[in-house]
């Protein structure tokens, strides 16, 4: 296997559809699912705006914030950015 990342910068003020793109984007390249998202203290923000119920859930420690079951980590990355990590079997790479 062989893991992939993919960043994209979506910026602060990102809707939705943006980010789902993003997503798909992910799953479209490598074809297969992110095992997990990296995001910037910002894009974590904002996610929780868009997608929570409770915006304040990027800065609790104890909370698990998923997107379509994969789970989002804050990091140390530039500000806007989102980062899709994923395994990919070497062997089958270009095969779709």
């Amino acid at each position: 296997m062989e893991n992939v990342r993919r960043e994209i910068n979506l910026g602060s003020t990102f809707s939705a559809a943006d980010f789902e793109r993003a997503f798909t984007q992910f799953r479209e390249l490598y074809n297969v699912r992110p095992h997990r998202v990296v995001c910037a203290p910002d894009v974590l923000a904002r996610y929780c705006t868009l997608y929570e119920r409770h915006p304040e859930s990027a800065h609790l420690h104890s909370a698990r914030i998923a997107f379509d079951g994969v789970p989002l980590v804050a990091a140390v990355i530039a500000p806007g950015t989102v980062a899709f990590e994923g395994e990919v079997d070497e062997e089958r790479m270009g095969d779709w």
